[in-house]
């Protein structure tokens, strides 16, 4: 079944490394792995926005068996394109654990306008659970039932 976390940090690059070493697949939205650390960076200094939350992280886990890593992240993916317009993000696919997961690093400044992304509280995972629930069920996975943010 797909769950969701939700969460954020104040040292993007030590985030990016972690799921960079760990990644079987990885895909970018608006940036490419090889640049992806470099680029939010700069972004982030273009703006004068690099204190503070500089990324948001989503955990999008999967069902043990039911999808490769190649699907997972691709249905990541499309999540990140739904949830952050505009935004560079990263997917990282991990296999390390029983179940495949993303984590989805979303950059916190928009590149073309410096505007901030905001997700926090139960508003935000309610929205980002409902389109990973869309995306799995569209796809016929399984997803977590009756799961209640914070």
């Amino acid at each position: 079944m797909a769950t969701i976390q939700l969460g954020h940090t104040k040292v993007a690059n030590r985030l990016i490394s972690y799921c960079e070493k760990r990644a079987v697949e990885k895909e970018g939205v608006n940036t490419f792995p090889e640049v992806a650390k470099a680029q939010m960076k700069a972004t982030r200094e273009m703006w004068s926005k690099n204190n503070g939350i500089q990324a948001h992280h989503v955990i999008q886990s999967f069902k043990p068996g039911e999808i490769t890593p190649a699907q997972a992240n691709k249905i990541g993916l499309e999540l990140a394109e739904k949830l952050a317009p505009g935004h560079e993000v990263m997917i990282y696919t991990h296999d390390d654990k029983e179940h495949i997961h993303n984590h989805i690093i979303i950059n916190s400044v928009h590149p073309e306008d410096g505007r901030k992304y905001h997700a926090h509280g139960k508003e935000a995972i309610d929205k980002v659970r409902e389109e990973s629930d869309r995306l799995c069920k569209g796809r016929g996975l399984s997803i977590a039932e009756n799961i209640k943010a914070g």
